[in-house]
Order: structure tokens, then C-alpha cells, then sequence
């Protein structure tokens, strides 16, 4: 086992985070808990995250992020709202990335009506040209994707954090 917070599971992770924006845990009985409608909502946000990238679509990836996202790279500062989550991966350096092939599998959903988490692992693979040299790499990574309602009731996205993972 490793030290540190190894015993911190992506369920307690969610169900503290919950409990720190005042919201109780749900049970698989509650009246707070996610229907399968929300379910597949928050499915579907996923599939169009994987898909945008896919198409090289930056207004479509970005679309499904609240204003006040925060992404949580590896190894890196938090990147805060949606101006910087540009800048972070899309540059304005002359550089582009080109996404190759991205799935990801979904272990599980949960949440409250206001406050959800979606969980998995996925596999990415991209080209990256920067002054005419192109480099192709992979990755796998743990994922955990919070997402809340808007206004209008849409999920979005409001914080993503990610975890490399050996191939």
C-alpha cells in the first residue's frame, strides 16, 4: 500500500466534496439521487466530451464546461475558468494536437440532483506539431468528472481531474 491517501477511494472522494458543498450522500433509494434520465444525461455529456475532442471541435469541448470549471492536471496547478482551460489545451504558441483515438469506460455515476460524479478510465492517443515536428503519444488515466445542473437544468462539467495510470 502506498502512503499518503491511497485509502481515499473516488466514492469517498465524490461523497466528501458533496458534503462539503452541503449536500448529503445519496442512497440508491433516495429521493435526491439520480434518476436514469440523469443518468444518461450525464452520459451523454460524456460521450460529447469524447467526441468533441475527437472531431478537433475546441467551441463543442468547451461547451460542456460551466464558466467556473476547474481542470486538475497531474502535476500541475489548478487551471480555473474557461479562458484558461483554453489556453491550457489549445496554446496560442503555434502549436496543435490532434486527438487520434480516445475512449474511455465509465465505472460508475452517482450523485445528488445538484451535484454528480462520474468516474472512469480512459485511453488517449494524439499527434502534436510544433515548428513543423510531430511527435504521436498515448496515454491511460483514471478519471473523476464532477458535473452540476445550470440554470436551464443542462449538466456540465465543473471539475476534472485525471491520473495517469501505467499501459
Amino acid at each position: 500500500m502506498r502512503a499518503g491517501y491511497s485509502w481515499v477511494t473516488p466514492r469517498l472522494t465524490a461523497i466528501v466534496a458533496l458534503g462539503l458543498l452541503g449536500c448529503q450522500a445519496p442512497s440508491q433509494n433516495s429521493a435526491w439521487s439520480l434518476t436514469n434520465a440523469e443518468r444518461d444525461a450525464i452520459r451523454a455529456v460524456d460521450t460529447a466530451f469524447v467526441h468533441a475532442w475527437i472531431r478537433d471541435d475546441t467551441a463543442s469541448v468547451l461547451r460542456l464546461f460551466s464558466p467556473e470549471a476547474i481542470l486538475f492536471p497531474p502535476g500541475s496547478a489548478p487551471i480555473e475558468g474557461l479562458p484558461a482551460i483554453r489556453a491550457y489545451w489549445w496554446p496560442n504558441d503555434g502549436s496543435h494536437t490532434q486527438i487520434t483515438s480516445f475512449t474511455r469506460n465509465v465505472a460508475e455515476i452517482r450523485g445528488t440532483r445538484q451535484l454528480a460524479y462520474l468516474r472512469g478510465t480512459a485511453h488517449l492517443a494524439w499527434a502534436y506539431v510544433k515548428d513543423g515536428k510531430r511527435t504521436v503519444q498515448s496515454s491511460q488515466s483514471t478519471d473523476l468528472v464532477l458535473l452540476a445542473p445550470d440554470a436551464k437544468g443542462q449538466w456540465r462539467i465543473i471539475r476534472q481531474m485525471w491520473n495517469p495510470t501505467p499501459p
